[in-house]
């Protein structure tokens, strides 16, 4: 078996692998990027299959502008290969099912902080009143006022304790819960207040719902295409069965055909499946193996991509939900028991009215739905959620079910098969990677660089902080500061 030399093997060309290869490249350092699909973007690739373009599930970013995406394309130069979308005007639609039983619908713009008619929306749709104005004022300028240093002390409070303690009325404690159950994917009891309170500051500046022409992964693409033309290459559908240690460092990895080496190994592989399979524990000390195993995964997104005839969902985003339909820890064990609440939270996105260069000449539309599941690939729970999430759809959406052209189930199975492996029973379906909860965030994330000389960690189990694939990005900056800072490269920056 033959082997490569470069300076820097990364594998995983997820968010978090391709933004570290790309900012490691530019730098001058030869870089090989290995990903088992046959294109990069791991959770956040685009699909190109029978004349449509489309995501896993209804990759949308968060926020819209002022994104790490936005620092990484221009980091590298590809503002000519990639534009950013967002849908202007109402973008969103909103359906809430009151505790009288009664349906309540609203329709927004991409920012709801800059939307004239957000207090009227809230009066209307939430019974909200000026006391609950009042509340959540205070707990606005908390968000943005709050200086950083201060959010690091609030790693150990949970955000649902946090948004009652303002005082505003529940029909508004869900409307947060549900939205930071879909940001983080995470009980919101559990979600760390540190955690939140960035992510809806990001929100509140940059708005919500950004989408890249010519699909979600158009960024990946485009980053693993600098590598290669910065000296490096790029491997895709090649999985790597081992990363090699020598002498106590890890030295290179080794796939079903060739060995390369380089001195520093970057893995977005996932922390669980690259310490306990792809190394291997013996490799650690066995305090952090014990601690590796320990930690806990997010949530599944489950679904159903639906191929339709005709153009049956008008906006962009959509999302459904009642008082019962988030989950903090308590609900999902319920529901994970059979005690489902009477509506899924449901976000559905459409891929082409974000792009509407993704619509083909039939006007067929392609709509993504996408509710809470467990991670555990093989649970039977995977297959209920999915049903669970059709209920709802069906109640408000009749017609939906009429023009069906055809129709792709997905849940944790899938998603594991696409991404992440699974190492530890009971995960590798996870939506983003570790679960963002309190002991797992801020202060308490893994380290990027682990016990092993030479291998770092990168992407949403590391190194970042936002949600989902804005973790990924942010991970990939911080990390290939370190790696530069280590190995004494100078950066552009």
């Amino acid at each position: 078996m033959t082997s490569e030399h470069y300076d820097v093997i990364v594998v995983g060309a997820g968010y978090g692998g391709v933004t570290i290869a790309g900012l490691l490249a530019r730098d001058g350092q030869r870089v090989l990027l290995v990903d088992k699909n046959n294109e990069p973007g791991g959770k956040g690739l685009t699909i190109r299959r029978h004349g449509h373009v489309y995501e896993m599930w209804g990759g949308l970013g968060v926020p819209a502008n002022n994104s790490r995406f936005h620092e990484l394309v221009a980091a590298l130069g590809l503002e000519d290969e990639v534009k950013f979308v967002f849908a202007e005007g109402n973008s969103a639609d909103l359906r809430y099912k009151a505790a009288t039983g009664e349906w309540r619908s609203a329709v927004s713009g991409p920012n709801e902080a800059e939307d004239p008619n957000t207090v009227e929306r809230m009066k209307t749709v939430f019974d909200a009143t000026d006391e609950d104005f009042a509340c959540l004022g205070k707990m606005f300028g908390d968000i943005v006022g709050t200086p950083d240093d201060e959010l690091d002390a609030l790693d150990d409070v949970g955000a649902l304790e946090w948004m009652r303690s303002f005082g505003f009325r529940e029909s508004l404690v869900t409307q947060m819960a549900c939205t930071l159950n879909l940001l983080f994917c995470a009980p919101v009891n559990r979600i760390p207040v540190s955690e939140a309170v960035r992510t809806l500051r990001d929100i509140y500046a940059g708005g919500a719902g950004r989408y890249h022409v010519g699909g979600y992964g158009k960024v990946a693409e485009a980053c693993a295409a600098y590598v290669e033309k910065h000296g490096g290459t790029f491997l895709p559908g090649t999985r790597v069965q081992q990363i090699l240690v020598e002498d106590g460092r890890a030295v290179g990895i080794a796939t079903s055909k060739a060995e390369f080496r380089a001195p520093v190994i970057i893995s977005d592989a996932g922390i669980q499946p690259t310490v306990l399979k792809l190394v291997g524990t013996e490799h650690f000390p066995a305090d952090y193996v014990e601690r590796v195993r320990s930690l806990e995964p997010s949530f599944s997104v489950v679904g159903v991509r639906y191929f339709l005839d005709r153009p049956v969902f008008e906006l962009p985003m959509t999302l459904v939900y009642s008082d019962r339909s988030w989950w903090d820890d308590e609900r999902y064990a319920a529901a994970m028991n059979g005690l489902w609440p009477d509506v899924s939270l449901v976000f559905v996105g459409v891929p082409g009215l974000f792009d509407r260069s993704l619509i083909p000449e039939s006007g067929e539309q392609v709509a993504i739905s996408a509710a809470l599941g467990p991670a555990d690939p093989r649970s039977p729970m995977n297959e209920v959620a999915v049903a669970k999430s059709e209920e709802t759809l069906r109640e408000l959406w009749p017609e939906l079910f009429e023009h069906i052209v055809r129709r792709e189930p997905y849940h944790a199975l899938h998603v594991s098969n696409m991404t992440r492996d699974s190492v530890v029973p009971g995960q590798g379906g996870e939506a983003i990677g570790l679960g963002q909860v309190i002991g797992q965030c801020g202060r308490s994330k893994p380290d990027p660089r682990t016990p092993l000389p030479g291998l770092y960690l990168v992407g949403c189990d590391a190194g970042g902080h936002g949600a989902g694939t804005h973790q990924a990005v942010d991970s990939g900056f911080n990390v290939a500061a370190m790696v530069s800072e280590d190995l004494g490269i100078p950066t552009a920056i």
